[in-house]
């Protein structure tokens, strides 16, 4: 048992308080009871002393209790209910009717953005319950739970329970032990609720079925789809897939192959209209400007009117900190770090330069490290030097700006969320934490800064995935009753990717990529395996690469051929030293699956036996970072 906050009195909130006890009022007010004290202690960075005294005043009431602890920070609001639409209502009752069969099946439902897909989820998930079978709803980041987890759990209450790394471990435990018992039928969670131990399981959805972060990078290696697809055919279960833009062999698999069932929503909800798009071409820009600015005129204008008419903007450039890189120019020498091939970010709120890697970090040098001149540069832009920027140019603006390293604290990151959704922040500034699947009626204006440097990875995914990631924040724009617009700035605005996600056309899209996919035998029409050596010393990790390489070959000849499968390789790996150590990569192309398992496992048990601890390789199936 543990002392907890088990009543407050609503009716004495005007009553006199001190400020400390009007902060621990405000934590109380909107937020289930009970309570844990020690919660509310640390949230309002109180003490049980002050918690005494308002229970002396007769505003709260403490008891020691059991309590379960909720990861939930507010009372839901009641989401809004809308009437499906006849493309919504023809899946809806299509994917009914298999549910009631018992039996697994496949289905991609591929929509516009704002085009009503969690509706379909919702429904979905109350047919399930009245058939007494639970269901499970994948979402691939945290920043996502808040916002989704409300809206389910204004439609199902109780029944919904909440799983991610996020939580504290009492929480987890808590939240487990609720769908253990079956109290929770419905969870909510990020990739690795995927193993939540749901019993009767007969749905499975997974939004935004596309982004990598389903792809669990360190040991064990899973992708949360895929164990979704495979525990969805365990339990003989529908498992739903869901996203404006699917990955390039999900949509393959459901339009050419026909191995799953398919659904498109053309049109937003309430037919209201895709965002109008402007592209900005960068060039054109500076030769008129002079100079190079971070803010186009057109972009610079249209936040200043909206800021004008009380609407709201969000800034998209998915680069955090406040500088990229720190250079002499006197001698050209770049501040890197010591354990890894890349230039430190600057980040000024810390007043540090910071590999985003490893984690190491170092304090700002005043000479160069290299010749010893006053001659240093700070290159580059993140989201800490255009926040400062806006506010610069729009100094009574409420800005805020949403990244990994402002939502460090547990509950930041819903904080931020939850007042720009009420209205309390003008300009929303973030990485591509703000770009999936947030629903901001209010945002009418998205400004994407730095369209086009996904582009330059070393990456087969990177059209795909920069047209993913702006098509998503495009679609955040005009999800009210205002028509929406968004300003794109960048240097290749030929480019297929960057026009066809600003028309929000995936068709088109998927039929200028796939023939570069068939051509260099990438994924749909290949299986690919990723295996990086590391060695701390470059040459014996070239010496164990080739090593690798000479097995792969001779395990190919065995279970497959050279038409079927390909192998390249060794070869330094983009990022080619990580965390202290050289990496070198071997790319290995297969139309077999079968046949890619058979030979790496054949060859990588016969380098263990040869190269010992010495031998440590990754295997990384189906990769979706080549870096």
């Amino acid at each position: 048992s543990q002392l907890a906050v088990v009543w407050l009195d609503e009716e004495l909130k005007d009553a006199p308080q001190g400020p400390r006890q009007r902060i621990v009022l405000e934590a109380l007010r909107g937020r289930p009871l009970p309570v844990a004290a020690a919660t509310v202690i640390e949230e309002a960075s109180s003490s049980y002393s002050q918690l005494r005294s308002l229970e002396a005043q007769g505003r709260i009431r403490l008891e020691r209790i059991e309590i379960q602890r909720s990861p939930w920070q507010r009372t839901p609001l009641e989401a809004p209910r809308f009437n499906l639409t006849r493309e919504q209502s023809e899946i809806v009752e299509a994917l009914r009717k298999r549910l009631g069969r018992r039996e697994f099946f496949s289905y991609l439902v591929h929509g516009v953005t704002g085009s009503g897909k969690t509706e379909i989820y919702l429904h979905l998930i109350k047919r399930a319950l009245q058939l007494g079978l639970t269901s499970l709803v994948l979402v691939p980041e945290i920043g996502l739970t808040p916002q989704i987890s409300g809206r389910f759990r204004s439609w199902f209450g109780p029944e919904v329970a909440i799983l991610h790394s996020g939580l504290s471990g009492g929480e987890r435990f808590d939240q487990w032990r609720r769908i253990r018992s079956g109290e929770s039928r419905v969870v909510i969670g990020t990739r690795s609720a995927v193993f939540a131990p749901l019993e009767r399981l007969g749905l499975i959805i997974v939004d935004e079925e596309h982004d990598s972060s389903f792809k669990q990078e360190e040991l064990p290696r899973y992708h949360g789809r895929d164990t979704a697809i495979r525990r969805a055919q365990m339990a003989s279960a529908l498992v739903v897939l869901g996203s404006a833009t699917p990955q390039l062999e999900t949509y393959h698999r459901a339009v050419a192959e026909r191995k799953a069932g398919f659904g498109v929503l053309k049109s937003r909800i309430l037919d209201r209209p895709l965002p109008d798009v402007h592209i900005v071409d960068l060039r054109e820009e500076f030769q008129r400007r002079g100079r190079e600015s971070m803010l186009s005129e057109l972009l610079q204008e249209k936040i200043g009117s909206r800021l004008q008419r009380g609407e709201q903007t969000m800034v998209l450039l998915n680069r955090r900190g406040y500088a990229s890189s720190v250079f002499c120019r006197a001698c050209g020498h770049t501040e890197a770090c010591r354990n890894c091939s890349i230039s430190l970010t600057y980040h000024r709120t810390a007043d540090r330069l910071s590999c985003h890697y490893c984690g190491y970090a170092r304090s700002v040098p005043k000479v160069c490290s290299e010749c010893g001149r006053e001659f240093i540069f700070f290159a580059g832009q993140g989201t800490e030097k255009l926040e400062e920027h806006l506010a610069g140019i729009f100094p009574n603006a409420r800005l805020e700006r949403l990244d990994r390293d402002r939502v460090r604290r547990k509950g930041s990151h819903e904080r931020i969320l939850h007042r720009f959704a009420a209205g309390q922040i003008d300009v929303l500034v973030g990485t591509q934490m703000i770009s999936k699947g947030h629903d901001f009626p209010g945002v009418t204006l998205v400004g994407v800064l730095g369209a086009d440097q996904s582009l330059r990875f070393a990456d087969f995914r990177a059209a795909e995935k920069t047209f993913q990631l702006l098509t998503q924040v495009a679609g955040r724009a005009g999800r009210g009753e205002q028509p929406g617009e968004v300003v794109v700035e960048t240097y290749y605005p030929a480019h297929y990717s960057l026009k066809f996600a600003c028309r929000q056309d995936y068709e088109s899209f998927y039929r200028e990529e796939l023939p570069f996919r068939r051509r260099f035998r990438y994924p749909p029409f290949t299986a690919l395996a990723n295996l990086i050596l590391c060695n701390r010393q470059r040459r014996k990790g070239e010496e164990r690469s080739a090593l690798l390489a000479e097995l792969l070959l001779k395990a190919r000849d065995r279970f497959s051929d050279s038409a079927r499968m390909r192998i390249l390789g060794p070869a330094p790996a983009a990022l080619e030293r990580l965390k202290k150590e050289f990496r070198l990569q071997i790319l290995v192309k297969s139309t077999n699956r079968k046949e890619l398992r058979q030979v790496i496992v054949q060859a990588r048990d016969e380098f263990l036996q040869t190269a010992g601890e010495s031998g440590r390789v990754t295997i990384d199936i189906d990769p979706v970072n080549l870096l």
